[in-house]
């Protein structure tokens, strides 16, 4: 076989993790299915969205998570509104993304916009296995314009290590 064709192949024959303990929390599928909408607190303060625990079976294996959030900013002058979103691990920040919401020229207005967070913690978990280790999605803003009524979810997966 050529030597091409062999490297090739072994490409594909690679091992890879397995995908397990798959949860999902989906509170809102759709923009606009939060009725009333969720306020974002202001800073200092959060708003937690959603959570979604996971069970955790070996100290090698990581959790996937994803989330989406769907945001909506009200303007009644120019300006810019930042929200701050975070995935905790149990009371443990993770990961932390902002997203920034500027008015339109023409005011007062309404913005909407979804964020995607995609994030894998690799911290290694403590204690007696298997551990169940809840994960949640919080949200804050500089200014007290912002809700989200959807969407809403967060999945979080397993991945086990490579046999």
């Amino acid at each position: 076989m050529p030597e091409d064709i062999h490297g090739q192949l072994n490409l594909f024959l690679r091992e890879r993790g397995i995908l397990t303990d798959f949860q999902v929390s989906e509170p809102a599928s759709t923009s606009g299915s939060i009725n009333p909408p969720i306020e974002i607190a202001v800073a200092p303060g959060f708003t937690p969205i959603t959570s979604v625990s996971v069970t955790i079976n070996n100290q090698t294996n990581r959790i996937w998570l994803n989330g989406t959030v769907g945001l909506t900013a009200t303007f009644d002058a120019a300006g810019v509104v930042t929200v701050t979103l975070q995935l905790l691990r149990g009371t443990t920040i993770i990961y932390q993304t902002s997203k920034t919401i500027s008015s339109p020229s023409v005011l007062p207005a309404t913005v909407s916009e979804i964020v995607h967070l995609e994030h894998i913690d690799v911290t290694a978990v403590s204690g007696e296995l298997p551990v169940t280790a809840t994960y949640t999605l919080r949200a804050q803003a500089d200014t007290a314009t912002v809700t989200s009524g959807g969407p809403v979810t967060l999945t979080a997966a397993q991945l086990e290590r490579n046999p």
